[in-house]
């Protein structure tokens, strides 16, 4: 049941990841990652309030929210992926500052939803 849980939440997650992601690239300017930022935004956000509140059945909410769904809504792969395309249309400069950006304001958004909960 533990697995299934997992599959069902990351195939939500992908699916939702994919859906918002897309809708943020038509409005991005200058290549900057915006779908993919919006999207780790949230999902890190949300890891941080699920972290601290105490959820109600915990074996069932941990696989399916956590693991399964934000672990899949949220993406490194796609972050680097996108960070690659960026430096080689705007300059290596330009993709370090990007990257430490997005990895910033994903860090600070996981400790406001951690913080706003506890």
């Amino acid at each position: 049941m533990f697995y299934l849980l997992i599959g069902i939440g990351a195939f939500a997650g992908a699916i939702s990841r994919h859906l918002l992601s897309s809708f943020f690239i038509k409005a991005s300017l200058y290549n900057f990652p915006l779908g993919t930022l919006v999207v780790n935004l949230i999902g890190c956000y949300l890891i941080g309030v699920f972290i601290s509140i105490n959820l109600n059945h915990k074996e069932l909410l941990t696989p399916l929210l956590i693991i399964g769904f934000l672990g899949s809504f949220t993406t490194f792969s796609a972050f680097t992926k996108e960070i690659l395309i960026y430096a080689n249309t705007n300059g290596i400069i330009f993709a370090y500052l990007v990257a430490l950006i997005i990895s910033s304001t994903c860090v600070f958004s996981t400790f406001v939803g951690y913080k706003m909960f506890s």
